[in-house]
């Protein structure tokens, strides 16, 4: 999700990498360099040292970020990454935030295993890596929500890619264990492919996905926005395959610290998410306020405005409503969950080797600082309302849905009865495994259901019988999981693909339900 450095899980936990980063943490905090980094793009700025911050400072608590537009927010509320006596922090909170980027992402979860600094960024796709036997962040806490990548990641792919089954057997660029390769793999599962089905190019980082791209030395890459445009426009027949934009609560950042401190530091610590919530808020309801959080932007971490700005608009921006809903604590809300995506991302990435023993939720999450912020009530009601985890609205839809692109395809075969369409326990079991987490983390795209037979029995009977069937799991979704209902297109094909196929006999192959993403 981040445009620089979302570094890599794995080389993370090698001994040389341990080695590294424990001497390029020293030499950093006793200020004898300015920077033990890697800079993955011109525009990462010049990294300032921690040497002159103590445990005991002028500041309220120090708050380290890497070059993403995410932390626009934090900054403009803040006057920079110095606080500022006249900013919007100091005169509605007075609160003095320490703002330190930092592109090396071993240096800067040493500063808070140290304790130089005591709130730090994550990716909470890929918190379960550290969250493990594996990892070294145990003692950590996920204790709130900042945002959401709506367009921040993308697939980028050349022509010879139209949907997301066209990778199989593609050359994929992605960085691994990074916001981008979340969305590749989940991508994959949308079409019942794996990481296993593609010929996978490791590279380190989306910057360096994009270059493999443009040079025609992959198919496709998972990259970070700008880049996406950039890769499109880099030859004929490339384009945008899928990214957040559709898939928009799948990736997100999030803030971390260890528990020993927020539980001393209660007040502070929900001070200090009610003012990012506010100045969240502002950025996204107040035009000026999103124009000045961009020009801060730019001017702090050394890019330029119109960069900061394209960048902002491919973000949700965390509420109040947002993190009640994300950390589980609203009984109403039956959308995608921080929980589900964090215990979703725990298997995968164990089942690819890069963590093991993964803390369960329960032990992982903090939601007491969020709590107390929803208890205070202090917030408005703009300042409350949901953002990234708003439902969209939707039309109903009309009949150029039934055959418009989709990019993607899910061929599920679900029992029913025969010549019935009622769905039994196994049957929506079935739906509950291979649907579910497809339709809430593509909450922005439109669902076609489409029902098939094989070609044996009445032409007629099977396209009427197929559409109820497709209907059965329509009604499913939104009577059991409140999914709204003008997402959803009903085709009933009956045995159209097994005809153009020239498949005449009893074929188990095509009596298929298929959920087709359609980007809106």
């Amino acid at each position: 999700m981040s445009f620089f450095s979302r570094l890599t899980f794995l080389g993370r936990f090698t001994i040389i990498g341990a080695i590294a980063a424990v001497v390029c943490a020293i030499l950093y905090f006793s200020g004898i360099m300015s920077g033990c980094t890697e800079n993955n793009s011109k525009e990462a700025p010049s990294l300032p040292s921690l040497g002159s911050l103590t445990k005991k400072s002028k500041y309220d608590a120090t708050l380290v970020v890497n070059p993403y537009t995410g932390f626009a927010p934090i900054v403009w509320g803040n006057g920079g990454l110095e606080p500022k006596d006249d900013s919007y922090f100091a005169k509605k909170y007075g609160l003095k935030l320490k703002v330190i980027v930092m592109d090396d992402f071993d240096a800067a979860r040493s500063a808070l295993k140290n304790d130089d600094a005591q709130i730090e960024y994550c990716t909470l796709d890929a918190l379960p890596v550290e969250m493990s036997s594996s990892g070294t962040m145990t003692d950590m806490k996920y204790f709130m929500l900042l945002n959401f990548s709506a367009g921040a990641d993308a697939l980028v792919a050349n022509a010879t890619i139209n949907q997301i089954s066209d990778l199989k057997g593609k050359r994929v660029a992605y960085a691994e264990g990074t916001a981008s390769h979340t969305l590749l793999i989940n991508a994959l599962e949308t079409s019942s492919l794996t990481m296993d089905d593609i010929i996978p190019v490791k590279v380190s980082s989306g910057v360096d996905a994009a270059q493999a791209f443009k040079a025609k030395q992959v198919d496709c890459a998972a990259v970070w926005s700008p880049d996406d445009v950039d890769c499109i426009n880099a030859f004929k027949g490339a384009h945008l395959l899928t990214s957040t934009a559709q898939s928009n609560m799948l990736v997100s950042d999030g803030l971390i610290a260890k528990k020993e401190w927020l539980e001393k530091n209660k007040d502070l610590a929900a001070k200090i998410v009610e003012a990012i919530l506010a100045a969240n808020a502002e950025v996204t309801n107040n035009k000026t306020a999103f124009n000045e959080a961009a020009q801060v932007f730019a001017k702090e971490f050394e890019t330029d405005v119109d960069f900061a700005l394209a960048s902002s608009s491919t973000i949700n921006y965390a509420s109040m409503e947002d993190q009640i809903n994300w950390m589980g604590l609203n009984s109403d809300y039956s959308g995608m969950t921080g929980e589900r995506i964090y215990s979703k991302m725990s298997r995968i990435y164990s089942g690819l080797g890069l963590c093991k023993s993964v803390l369960p939720w329960s032990k992982a999450a903090y939601t007491d600082i969020v709590e107390l912020v929803n208890e205070k009530n202090s917030l408005t009601p703009e300042q409350k309302k949901s953002v990234g985890t708003a439902e969209k609205t939707f039309t109903a839809p009309t009949v150029k849905e039934d055959t418009v692109k989709a990019f993607s395809n899910k061929k599920v075969t679900i029992n029913f009865p025969v010549n019935g369409f009622t769905l039994d326990n196994e049957a929506r079991a079935t739906i509950d495994r291979e649907f579910v987490d497809i339709v809430q983390s593509y909450a922005n795209t439109r669902i076609r259901i489409e029902g098939n037979t094989d070609a044996t029995g009445n032409y007629n009977s099977n396209v009427s019988l197929s559409k109820k069937r497709a209907q059965a799991v329509v009604d499913y979704l939104t009577n059991e999981y409140k999914i709204n209902r003008n997402r959803f297109v009903v085709v009933g094909n009956g045995p159209k693909h097994a005809i153009e196929d020239g498949v005449k006999e009893s074929n188990e192959s095509y009596r298929t339900t298929d959920l087709q993403l359609i980007a809106q």
